[in-house]
């Protein structure tokens, strides 16, 4: 029987997830309902992608942290929907960050979804001299993270993944530039061994 009701309920994320198209998850965002988590039967719904800071249009050291800021917005976004359109638009070259988003992309398409995993961003370590901080110029950081426990399930509502929730938490190192009126990440991958730098 609890067989039956998980491929009937995967059946129906699927034809929910097919409704939204091409165009990720925008269709099947209702301005009068209320976003929906995810659950271990059924991919969230009515989930809004996140807002545009002011402050990303600066090329600053304060532009670069919103900017990155705003970018594990748009990893947790497509984890919760699958809609990873925005997320590669704010990525240039950035491989692990790519190779990440197309396989959250992947798992949707194939009717599968992601319970948890969001990125909880503890703060963005600029690295970069602010002073040095200009248009063209590459912008360094290192980004303490602790994400949520996280649950992958396939199109039959099967569990193919598990990460526990970890209370250590893990380090990002970034590089972002400034050019043509916009911020893009060049680099964007986990790398748990990185050093923080120190206090001032």
């Amino acid at each position: 029987m609890k067989t039956i009701r998980i491929a009937a309920t995967a059946a129906v994320a699927l034809a929910v997830l097919t409704g939204c198209g091409e165009s990720g998850t925008t269709a099947a965002v209702s301005p009068d309902a209320a976003p929906t988590p995810a659950t271990s039967t059924a991919p969230a719904q009515n989930i809004s992608e996140p807002a545009v800071n002011d402050l990303m249009s600066e090329p600053t050291a304060a532009g670069a942290k919103a900017f990155l800021h705003h970018v594990f917005e748009l990893k947790s976004y497509a984890q919760q929907t699958g809609d990873v359109e925005a997320l590669l638009a704010a990525l240039d070259g950035a491989d692990a960050a790519v190779a990440d988003a197309e396989a959250i992309s992947q798992r949707y398409d194939d009717g599968g979804w992601i319970l948890g995993g969001q990125p909880k961003v503890k703060q963005i370590l600029v690295t970069t001299p602010a002073e040095e901080i200009a248009e063209g110029v590459e912008v360094d950081a290192v980004i303490p993270v602790n994400p949520d426990a996280y649950t992958a399930f396939n199109g039959e509502g099967e569990v193919e993944e598990t990460r526990p929730f970890d209370p250590a938490g893990s380090i990002y190192s970034a590089t972002a530039v400034y050019s043509d009126g916009a911020w893009k990440a060049t680099y964007l991958e986990e790398t748990p061994d990185a050093e923080l730098p120190a206090a001032e």
